[in-house]
């Protein structure tokens, strides 16, 4: 029983000297996930705003199209292919910066691997 007492005491020791390390891995972490979700969200911003340009120049492509002249029409459908583009840009860095693991990964890991010394110990 006192060798439990002391085991506990020695653990409670441990956990109290790595709560220091925990607390500064979760603020890290929040960080990193913070500026992940900032550059996905800036991502899908530019997308959605470079699509309803492409909705609006779609319509005075179409109408410009009818026009006498086949220059205007050509530099309007172009317009609408580079907003198309810049549009697509935007999809593309929202996926490229979108974050494929857990949120906490590190810190979930530190921790599982803390209580595994612990059962180890007991």
């Amino acid at each position: 029983m006192f060798e439990t007492l002391h085991k506990s005491k020695q653990i409670s020791v441990i956990a109290l000297d790595r709560l220091g390390d925990y607390i500064e891995l979760l603020r890290i972490e929040l960080k990193l996930q913070g500026r992940e979700l900032g550059m996905q969200l800036l991502g899908y911003v530019v997308a959605a705003f470079f699509g309803i340009l492409t909705a609006i120049f779609i319509g005075v492509a179409i109408i410009v199209t009818f026009w006498d002249s086949p220059n205007r029409a050509i530099a309007a459908w172009g317009v609408v292919v580079l907003y198309v583009a810049a549009a697509g840009g935007g999809i593309f860095l929202s996926l490229k910066h979108k974050y494929d693991g857990s949120a906490f990964s590190t810190l979930r890991n530190e921790l599982k691997r803390d209580v595994d010394l612990v059962k180890e110990s007991i």
